[in-house]
């Protein structure tokens, strides 16, 4: 019978995939903002609706800390995406 403190625990092999994935994610070239997304879709994505509460908590604390952050949960998405320059191929 498995401990239930240790059902989150993961293992040296699925750490190390998971450290891979993040230096993917920064190889890539992801801005603050967009981890902070990143955060919250992989919130969104989590079996237990307690620890998901939990981070899109925390992911709106971040938010109210910095203005300029600003994203698809929140109300301001439209007036944001609508003050982005557009660029052609990346020009």
């Amino acid at each position: 019978m498995q401990d239930k403190d240790h059902d989150h625990e993961i293992d040296a092999g699925e750490m190390l995939e998971c450290r891979k994935i993040v230096k993917n994610l920064n190889n890539f070239g992801i801005n603050e903002k967009q981890r902070i997304q990143l955060i919250y879709l992989l919130a969104l994505e989590l079996e237990s609706k307690d620890a998901m509460d939990i981070f899109i908590d925390s992911v709106k604390k971040v938010k109210n800390l910095n203005q300029n952050i600003k994203f698809s949960l929140t109300h301001e998405e439209n007036e944001y995406n609508s003050n982005k320059s557009k660029k052609l191929l990346d020009v």
